[in-house]
């Protein structure tokens, strides 16, 4: 009863509040990235500051909404493209958004407190597996800390054997070794301990180790990147606008820009071209076979091809269609398309519409897509490319998915002309990076109205391109020799048996302590 008042004082939720706001300034365009140890740091400082399971669930919501109002606050804009709804309501969405997306936090780190009372699991250890338990939860801009952190590339090397989720919990639980001492002063309480600063040390040391590893780990990466074979690929980035892409009048405008560029692309040598998500303004069959002749077609005049081309597809057994990638060869035959497997809610699928028709009319440019089951490699020469459409460079899930049919090369398509100027493809670059380093192959990302780049399996970005302007950027990738990487074959499931065994040692060592008092 004496610590009850800790619940009730306003320190902890400030603390958590400030923490979300800190979080967020770690992405575009302030990109402060040490934001996302101090933000973590005050989250971790926050939730050990009071008692109670359910307060300590509160200080994660207020934590997780602050740093979504902050990080997120392009969604609105969105909103108003997407849907014929107004600011106010975008406004609105965004802060439902984030608290709905709050409960990931306020559930994982909650289950950890929970299971620190049963187990007599350390704090800091629960706070990475409470870290775990939120960002499992997938969502449409899933952003992490490992992704936030990536530009800096020395601190996310271990993600070809734990992943993105591994090196996040890595860096929570580095952040709450270094904010430790910290608890006491927010908490109202007493010194814990006569040595505070040995966690700091610790986390400091495990920071440490990250970096060394990982300078040591992108030499070995990038010498071994030297020897390999390359393909000259030519990303076109055609700057359509939003609105243009629909207009059927537009529809010729838009193919020809696409082919001009192309034949810049190629008279600068490049041996395949990249066109965005859905970029080719004509639906086609879901079928290989050979392409539509005059204003469908792409090779021809001063096109030789091969292209690669991001398109919607027509499915006439289900009355629907996919948003796929395919190739089409210089005889103009197209590969079986690769269909995007995780789908836009609202934007190319409208969940739960057949229970809820106002969705649909609320939704009413929402394409009534449906999602692929497979993976299909393109080949192209050398290259066998493992194709992420849209959103789908930043889930691991996909990625490993993808990368489990051994491709030797990564693709994203990607249309970002919805957000407009807005910090979101600067954002969505960033977490794409870690599919390079999970899968350890380079990955090329041709976006329309967004970042075009060459991130290489370091994770680094070799090359970007305009994010506004229609051009085309030639760069050479290697075509990757090696077998699938540990993170490949077996995902998160060794994180997982991780924390499971410290729980049962951190619930044996309470039952042997229990039984030795008098």
């Amino acid at each position: 009863m004496s610590r009850a008042p800790r619940d009730r004082n306003w320190r902890a939720p400030i603390t958590a509040a400030l923490g979300g706001v800190v979080f967020a300034l770690s992405s575009p365009p302030t990109d402060f990235y040490p934001a996302v140890l101090i933000g973590l740091g005050l989250l971790y400082v926050s939730t050990q500051a009071v008692v109670r399971i359910r307060a300590a669930m509160l200080m994660a919501v207020i934590w997780s909404t602050c740093a979504g109002l902050v990080g997120l606050r392009f969604v609105p804009s969105v909103i108003v493209r997407f849907t014929n709804l107004g600011l106010a309501v975008g406004v609105l969405a965004l802060i439902l958004l984030c608290i709905i997306q709050s409960g990931t936090w306020a559930i994982g780190l909650g289950a950890a407190r929970a299971l620190e009372k049963r187990t007599g699991l350390d704090p800091r250890v629960g706070f990475g597996l409470g870290t775990l338990v939120a960002i499992s939860f997938v969502f449409v801009i899933a952003w992490t800390p490992a992704g936030l952190i990536s530009p800096w590339p020395v601190f996310v090397q271990l993600a070809d054997l734990i992943g993105e989720k591994g090196v996040s919990v890595l860096i929570a639980f580095a952040a709450a070794l270094l904010a430790s001492p910290f608890v006491r002063y927010v908490a109202r309480a007493a010194p814990s301990t006569s040595r505070p600063w040995i966690a700091p040390l610790l986390g400091a040391a495990l920071l440490t180790l990250l970096a060394v590893h990982g300078a040591v780990r992108m030499r070995q990466v990038r010498a071994a990147h030297d020897t390999l074979p390359t393909l000259k690929l030519g990303v076109v980035q055609a700057a359509v606008e939003a609105r243009l892409r629909w207009q059927s009048g537009a529809r010729e405008q838009i193919l020809s820009r696409l082919r001009r560029l192309t034949a810049d692309s190629e008279r600068g040598g490049a041996e395949l071209t990249l066109w965005p998500e859905a970029a080719h303004p004509f639906v086609l069959a879901h079928a290989p076979g050979r392409m539509q002749r005059g204003r469908r077609a792409i090779v021809g005049g001063d096109v030789r091809g091969p292209v690669l081309f991001g398109l919607i597809t027509s499915v006439p057994q289900v009355d629907a269609g996919h948003n796929a990638t395919t190739i089409v060869s210089p005889d103009g035959m197209v590969q079986l398309p690769q269909a995007k497997m995780e789908l836009l809610w609202f934007g190319e699928t409208v969940p739960f519409a057949e229970h809820l028709p106002f969705l649909r009319k609320m939704f009413s440019r929402a394409g009534g897509l449906i999602p692929g089951k497979d993976v299909s490699i393109l080949t192209s020469g050398p290259a066998r490319i493992g194709v992420l459409n849209c959103y789908e460079d930043t889930l691991p899930a996909i990625g490993r998915k993808v990368a489990k049919v051994e491709p030797n090369l990564l693709v994203n398509v990607t249309n970002d002309a919805w957000f407009g100027p807005t910090a979101e493809p600067e954002l969505h670059l960033r977490l794409s990076a870690l599919r390079a380093v999970e899968t350890r192959l380079d990955l090329v990302r041709a976006v329309n109205l967004g970042v075009p780049a060459w991130i290489d399996a370091s994770g680094a970005v070799r090359a970007r391109g305009s994010a506004e302007t229609e051009g085309v950027m030639v760069v050479e990738p290697a075509i990757a020799t090696r077998g699938p990487t540990v993170y490949v074959r077996f995902g998160d499931t060794p994180l997982w048996i991780a924390f499971g065994l410290a729980m049962v040692e951190a619930w044996r060592r309470r039952r042997l302590s229990a039984t030795r008092k008098p």
